[in-house]
């Protein structure tokens, strides 16, 4: 079908002049690697040159539109109660969710143009990403936007749209009202939410304006992050002090179950991944890198296929939330399993990457879910991979996304603290160990003690927001046995997790003689570590159990779940009869990250000291 120029003109009935229409240049980042990456390279992966342009790289008009109101004669709008930068806004915004991309070749066909393409996500991530946030600071900064209701007449009752206005409108919602939304909000985005997704997902071939939707990378990865983010929210709000609710809000939740409701939420993730086909894309990456099926067709697909394809991708990324924040962390990790890891195709920007609060997510609850089945090495490497990749890219952070982030890093900071501290590793990187000494060395103190109290402070700060994936007895919501239930539940991980400290308190202690000697009796070791000999035999096949499990290796593999048993202490030892023999385990000393630390330090005084003469 060729492109309808003059419907798609049709959407904008007010003048644009002010509006720039700046190019944005896209950079391929080859030789990717997991762990050691280069600045530049992710800055192309990550398309910062549109953070540069939005921040004054060359979009520096904006406030000039801003003040102007797009170019909109004062008055102008239909509706009194909006005003006219803000309407002249939604047109603009309308305009380019429905730009057609197909121009008419030499043959007198249509076919889709690149140039024409990039231009349109451009501009539909400037105005999502930066005028929204800009309009909701100047207009809509103590109240919400208005209602889809009332943006239905400009935007002449375009459905399409609307949808994803609302999910705009909930969003920013959401973020100024946290816990006081009310429950019809809470369900009215809920219906929006699989409305837009049934209309996504849909087989209507006959809808243009659906076959026409393309949406930018970070849009569609917020979309689903933030679906999963109000079925948690609202877990908590139905589970937490129902007794406090209304009696028309618990009839109204008791009326409506699939609201919300953790099945609905997961065969909705589901359903995006089956009908999006991505893990059988995924699947045959892993068997045949070099077909490199997903980049073909992320590449390839245009319009509501690749916003289809995008989606099934992100949901993965989602259910491996769920499932950690529920506790199955095997299925956790097993769910995303196909994806373009480090190894799969290192010609490729692997796609989680390409939106950063997607790579952090995914890799911080891959973290937390190797750390809660024992495989501490695994899980420091992981949140490791990510903080460096937070360090070296901290400069070009977006504004609005620094708070965040900077939550999150010290998540993963003192989850790799407890990790450290239960499992000693050496091959940890000194800018991580350098920044826990500097910021927690206090906190890192009372780990090495054992200070239960410390471990439960930090699990209960760095860890997921659990929830109770079930509905409490709406019946009866002053029932305390149904309170006891949830909170039992939503404390079963600490458990566990205290469990396995616990039983590993007076294993520093004696992995501390054992590197002392290479040669010792269970005797002369016993009373060093003040037991009786038979507890301390009980001790050491503890450490060695603890010890060894799965690792992540080369030859492994590139799934989170891949690994081959081995030991992972930085003490190798046996026992036989009453001795204990430890294998020489010291390393050379090197003195490279001495020396380049105090170069850095030097490289600092110098700039001080230029700047203070000057």
């Amino acid at each position: 079908a060729g492109p309808n120029n003059a419907a798609q003109d049709s959407c904008v009935t007010g003048s644009l002049k002010g509006v720039e229409e700046g190019q944005l240049v896209f950079v391929i980042m080859a030789d990717y690697m997991d762990y050691d990456l280069d600045a530049t390279d992710i800055a192309a992966a990550q398309d910062q040159t549109m953070q540069h342009r939005m921040l004054g790289g060359g979009y520096t008009n904006m406030d000039n539109e801003y003040d102007q109101g797009y170019g909109m004669e004062p008055g102008s709008m239909m509706s009194q109660n909006m005003p006219d930068q803000v309407a002249n806004f939604l047109r603009e915004f309308q305009y380019w969710i429905h730009r057609d991309v197909y121009v008419q070749n030499n043959q007198g066909g249509y076919e889709p143009d690149a140039s024409v393409r990039q231009e349109k996500l451009n501009e539909i991530q400037t105005c999502y990403e930066y005028k929204f946030s800009k309009f909701s600071e100047g207009f809509y900064k103590d109240e919400s936007w208005p209602h889809a209701d009332a943006v239905s007449q400009l935007v002449e009752g375009d459905e399409v749209f609307l949808m994803l206005y609302k999910e705009l409108y909930f969003r920013h919602l959401y973020s100024k009202l946290g816990p006081n939304i009310t429950l019809e909000q809470r369900m009215e985005s809920w219906e929006n939410y699989t409305s837009l997704f049934d209309r996504i997902f849909s087989d209507d071939d006959d809808d243009n304006n659906l076959d026409r939707l393309d949406l930018p990378l970070p849009w569609l990865w917020d979309m689903v992050d933030e679906f999963v983010y109000q079925f948690t929210d609202f877990c908590r709000f139905r589970t937490k002090d129902l007794k406090k609710r209304s009696a028309a809000e618990v009839e109204a939740m008791a009326q409506n179950p699939k609201v919300w409701d953790s099945m609905q939420v997961m065969a909705t993730l589901n359903r995006m991944v089956a009908l999006s086909e991505i893990n059988s894309i995924l699947s045959d990456d892993k068997k045949e890198p070099e077909a490199n099926k997903l980049h073909t067709a992320l590449g390839s697909e245009i319009g509501i296929a690749h916003v289809q394809l995008v989606l099934g991708y992100y949901a993965l990324v989602s259910m491996c939330r769920m499932h950690c924040s529920c506790g199955d962390y095997w299925t956790a990790l097993k769910c995303i399993e196909n994806l373009d890891f480090k190894g799969s195709n290192s010609d490729q920007v692997p796609v989680y990457m390409r939106v950063t609060s997607c790579y952090i997510a995914l890799y911080y609850y891959m973290g937390f879910s190797l750390m809660m089945m024992r495989r501490y090495t695994d899980s420091v490497r992981t949140m490791t991979g990510v903080l460096m990749y937070l360090y070296r890219t901290q400069h070009l952070t977006r504004p609005y996304q620094y708070e965040q982030l900077n939550k999150r890093s010290e998540q993963m900071y003192k989850l790799i603290a407890m990790c450290i501290n239960l499992c000693p590793q050496r091959n940890v990187e000194d800018i991580v160990m350098q920044h826990l000494q500097d910021k927690y060395s206090d906190q890192v103190g009372r780990l090495g003690r054992g200070d239960e109290a410390m471990y439960e402070e930090l699990f209960a700060y760095a860890g997921p927001k659990f929830f109770y994936p079930g509905h409490p007895n709406y019946e009866d919501p002053s029932n305390p046995v149904n309170a006891k239930d949830i909170s039992l539940t939503l404390n079963q991980q600490w458990t566990v997790f205290k469990g396995d400290m616990q039983q590993q308190q007076k294993l520093p202690v004696i992995r501390s003689y054992l590197k002392l000697y290479t040669t010792i009796s269970t005797a002369k070791l016993g009373s060093f570590a003040e037991m009786p000999e038979e507890r301390l035999r009980a001790q050491i096949l503890a450490l060695k159990h603890k010890s060894t499990g799965r690792l992540k290796t080369t030859k492994a593999g590139t799934a989170p779940l891949d690994g081959e048993i081995m030991s992972s202490s930085i003490v190798d030892f046996y026992l036989e009869k009453e001795l204990v023999h430890i294998a020489d385990s010291r390393l050379q000393p090197t003195f490279v990250h001495y020396f380049t630390n105090h170069i850095s330090k030097l490289e600092s005084l110098v700039s001080d000291l230029k700047v203070r003469v000057g």
